[in-house]
């Protein structure tokens, strides 16, 4: 629905200090803007993410729609038609860069590109190739994601990154792409979050297949590895062959720890190695094999360690009444600069390619949206090259074990219908794309006291 742009400035110019928090986008703003904004470096890439299951909806011959069926989702919710942009992706693509996105990330479904072993669709490949060129035509900069958690069924069934074929598939299928989409991607993504899937899958079995075991999951990491290891060669010598400028790396999730208990030598030991175990071991046994570091930042862990005599890496995180998400993710601003400080020591460009927060009401993602980019602006200025931002998400989506309950979207979904909404927090993201950077009038969603 189109607003005009006093409405716009209504829901982004307020004083928090004046109203209550869920009175923010009822009172405008009009005081003059004095200060000087904060600019990021020319050429900043400003994209929201998206991945296929997510929202493309009819996603019938991959691992994720037989889980769903078996009734592993909450309250037995299915992905369905999802958003059904496999059919509305211009329409989204539209908001995307009427939002003032000069870049999009979005992952292609490997289940509808290879639905049998070695067969490749090429009715699937040039729907691809259609909605990368709807991208370029609308000046976004397509980053790709060749894998986002859902296998093809006859991949899975085989035994899925347990199979001893496993590298060798995922490197064909790497190649294929490069082959047929090169010339429209900038940017590639080999595996989404690889030790989120292996907790998920293979630690707390939430996510098919669901096979508990911490031997699986050593087995797992191993494939992991040498297939990004295995996709990003493949994927040089294809688009080298072919004259493209490849750039390919991984998005990595990475989660702030602190003790819970400063005093506590346990505590700190513990988080060391969590630190070293979770964020940066991906990286260490994949090291020569990146072209930029992809960083997802939705987690910081309050954590105190409590070994006991089932296990000795047993710990309990805490929130204490903190502010959190819907789904209760603490809101940690600062984690934002301490990860991208953590990841500078790759010595490669950074990429914050997720970031964001559930929140129907949209109440808290305002606030968070301009803490966290105001947190990349502080990074920028210690020195690390980060050269883009990508917010999760775009639109309201499916959200795996949770189903329709987190709402992530700068644009809300009605699933009944289909009609998209923009959210407060649109307009907002909006101002800060079109501005490269961040007006002194943001800073009123966090408070007076902020300091630049």
């Amino acid at each position: 629905m189109p607003m005009t742009d006093e409405t716009k400035e209504d829901l982004i110019s307020v004083d928090p200090a004046s109203v209550a928090d869920d009175q923010l986008s009822e009172l405008p703003q009009a005081s003059p803007h004095i200060h000087e904004t904060r600019k990021f470096p020319d050429g900043f890439l400003w994209g929201t993410a998206t991945a296929a299951h997510q929202v493309e909806g009819g996603n019938v011959n991959c691992d994720w729609c037989r889980w769903e069926q078996a009734g592993h989702v909450l309250r037995g919710q299915v992905s369905g038609q999802a958003c059904d942009q496999f059919n509305r992706y211009e329409e989204d693509f539209d908001l995307a860069a009427e939002l003032g996105n000069n870049a999009h990330r979005l992952s292609i479904e490997w289940a509808r590109i290879e639905p049998e072993d070695g067969r490749f669709d090429q009715e699937a490949i040039l729907h691809y190739r259609r909605v990368l060129e709807a991208l370029r035509k609308r000046g976004l900069s397509p980053m790709v994601t060749l894998w986002h958690f859902t296998l093809p069924q006859w991949f899975a069934d085989r035994g899925g990154w347990e199979w001893s074929g496993a590298v060798s598939r995922f490197a064909r299928y790497s190649e294929k792409m490069a082959e047929e989409l090169g010339d429209l991607i900038d940017l590639w993504v080999t595996i989404n979050e690889p030790m989120i899937y292996l907790g998920q899958s293979y630690g707390t079995g939430v996510w098919p297949p669901g096979k508990k075991g911490i031997w699986r999951v050593l087995r797992v990491f191993s494939r992991l590895v040498r297939a990004h290891r295995a996709s990003y060669d493949r994927l040089h010598r294809q688009l080298d062959r072919d004259g493209y400028r490849a750039r390919v790396g991984i998005a990595k999730n990475v989660v702030t720890y602190e003790p819970y208990r400063r005093y506590s030598e346990l505590d700190s030991v513990f988080i060391r190695l969590a630190d070293r175990l979770f964020n940066h071991q991906f990286f260490i046994w994949t090291r020569g094999k990146h072209d930029f570091i992809g960083v997802n930042y939705y987690f910081h862990y309050r954590i105190r360690y409590r070994p006991t005599k089932i296990s000795s890496f047993f710990h309990e995180v805490h929130t204490e009444n903190r502010e959190v998400s819907d789904l209760g993710w603490e809101i940690n601003p600062d984690g934002m600069f301490d990860t991208l400080m953590s990841m500078s020591r790759y010595g490669l460009p950074v990429y914050v390619t997720e970031n964001g927060i559930a929140s129907a009401d949209d109440g808290k993602r305002p606030r968070a949206l301009v803490s966290m980019v105001k947190e990349i602006y502080h990074a920028i200025k210690a020195g690390v090259d980060v050269r883009g931002y990508y917010h999760w998400s775009l639109l309201d989506n499916f959200e795996w074990e949770k189903g329709y309950d987190g709402k992530f979207g700068l644009v809300a979904v009605d699933f009944r219908n289909q009609q998209r909404q923009p959210r407060r927090s649109y307009y907002v993201y909006q101002d800060i794309c079109r501005e490269n950077g961040i007006r002194h009038d943001l800073l009123r969603f966090l408070g007076h006291g902020v300091r630049w």
